[in-house]
């Protein structure tokens, strides 16, 4: 069976790729490394990278893209990165050629989407990565053109594939409904290729958050919690907020890291939080009871956090006073993800999965 994928994703489908390697599938990946943070594995680029111009980036990412659809033909199975993968001027064409000239295609939910938002505004959540921003709001509005295409882009294709593969509990609920969405499953991750780290603390408690999308990640909170702690423990504590770096930049800076902070505004835990519990680091992101039930976990070591100052404040001062457990508990959250996240374990469900489909028909 011959696997082409196309797009990045946080390093999600290097580590899929990695994966379906080890178990004998011939994969193939075709991305462009997800921008600024360069991850590096794909077998070729859907187009080059365009200079910071208007008329780059049209060259490049439509008409380039475009001319180079022939490679991504031949295939019996196609997965997607996202709807969006592809410049909405030219992602509907781009997926009929791929749906016409490969034998079943696939497209995965990794991130925010109309589907999500529409749930968002039927209130079924407690909190979103909607919440208190207009900008990502205007992206699924449906009030410019803009925003309608996109629409159109992810309904079409949606509604044309083989099937839909959700990740995590969120993006799960806005497709839950249709007819061609499969089960959710988890993220896929090579543990082989980051190395474990006992969580040693050594003069102080070294606390990390990444600035990425910060309203999306409700950085405001962890912010304001993080300056409380630091008023609180001036002698006990580190706190380190960093911008966007390249994947492997990172990698290092998580080495000195004692407990990473991702995000509060999501239900789930993302790539970030597998790469830092990958390391042995404790990690502070979504791990709700609904978004668990969704992956199927016995157990989860991320620590939950939510858009409230407060409950992020209280959850550090829990950590805090655990310093001593610091070194079994990132063990724990290297288990984990070695247990729920493998890339072997995890691929052999795709597999199963897209054989199932194509059995199925």
């Amino acid at each position: 069976m011959r696997v082409l994928l196309v797009g990045e994703f946080s390093g999600f489908h290097i580590n899929l790729k990695r994966g379906l390697k080890a178990i004998g599938v011939d994969c193939t990946l075709a991305a462009n490394g997800d921008a600024w943070k360069k991850i590096d594995g794909a077998d070729f680029k859907l187009y080059t990278e365009p200079r910071n111009t208007v008329l780059s980036k049209t060259i490049h990412k439509i008409i380039e893209a475009y001319l180079r659809r022939r490679r991504l033909y031949g295939y019996d199975i196609v997965q997607i990165i996202d709807p969006r993968i592809f410049h909405s001027y030219i992602a509907i064409p781009m997926f009929k050629a791929i749906r016409k000239h490969n034998k079943k295609v696939f497209v995965s939910v990794p991130g925010d989407c109309f589907s999500e938002f529409e749930v968002y505004k039927a209130g079924k959540f407690k909190y979103s990565i909607f919440d208190d921003n207009p900008t990502l709001c205007k992206i699924y509005d449906g009030k410019t053109k803009a925003s309608q295409r996109l629409k159109e882009q992810e309904e079409y294709i949606y509604n044309h594939v083989d099937g839909i593969i959700p990740i995590l509990y969120e993006y799960a609920v806005g497709v839950r409904n249709r007819k061609n969405t499969l089960d959710t499953i988890p993220m896929p991750f090579d543990c082989s290729k980051v190395e474990y780290h006992p969580n040693i603390v050594k003069d102080r408690i070294v606390i990390f958050h990444g600035i990425i999308r910060e309203t999306t990640k409700g950085s405001k909170y962890i912010r304001e919690a993080l300056k409380i702690i630091e008023e609180r423990h001036p002698d006990e504590v580190e706190v380190v907020i960093d911008g966007r770096m390249p994947l492997n930049d990172y990698l290092k800076l998580l080495q000195r890291v004692n407990i990473l902070v991702d995000q509060c505004k999501e239900q789930g835990y993302s790539m970030n939080a597998l790469y830092g519990m990958a390391e042995g680091k404790i990690v502070m992101s979504g791990a709700s009871e609904d978004s668990t039930k969704e992956l199927k976990l016995a157990y989860c070591p991320v620590v939950h956090i939510e858009p409230n100052v407060d409950q992020i404040v209280h959850q550090l001062e829990y950590l805090i006073s655990k310093k001593d457990s610091f070194v079994q508990m990132g063990e724990t959250s290297r288990k984990f993800v070695e247990e729920y996240h493998d890339c072997k374990r995890i691929a052999q469900h795709y597999l199963d999965c897209w054989i199932r489909e194509v059995e199925h028909t």
